[in-house]
């Protein structure tokens, strides 16, 4: 299994990637154009040259710290429960640590279950219930 962050001329990579998710697959140019961003994290897990995982997030700047917002985490059904996801969360954290950014959070629903035990069982604390609500707003 091999673990990589994605970067410029990881396009054909990129383009495999998204296709483990539910969102339509990028050009060669929007490819290009995400992995020119730095602060657009592409993480992938291959095994045998094939992109069987997938990560990505955003850097979001604050005054009082650096975080990375995990916005998608996508296996392969044949190759979950292995570990995989778990170990490229750790890579996320261990780029953390060298000073990229200061925390990592992701949100989930409470009803899925896969996904609630992946993030605990890769460190994830869930902080108690508060009254926190989430509006989207069209643009």
């Amino acid at each position: 299994m091999d673990i990589r962050f994605l970067g410029p001329g990881d396009e054909t990579l990129l383009i495999e990637a998204v296709s483990l998710t539910d969102e339509d697959v990028p050009s060669v140019e929007r490819a290009t154009a995400h992995l020119a961003d730095q602060d657009l994290i592409n993480i992938v897990a291959r095994d045998e040259g094939r992109v069987v995982a997938f990560i990505y997030g955003h850097v979001l700047r604050r005054f009082e710290a650096t975080s990375l917002f995990i916005y998608s985490v996508d296996t392969a059904e044949s190759h979950r429960r292995r570990g995989i996801a778990k170990a490229m969360i750790a890579a996320l954290a261990a780029e953390g640590r060298t000073g990229r950014w200061d925390e990592m959070f992701v949100l989930t629903n409470a009803g899925n279950a896969a996904a609630m035990a992946l993030y605990a069982s890769a460190g994830g604390v869930s902080p108690p219930p508060d009254d926190v609500v989430m509006f989207d707003f069209e643009s």
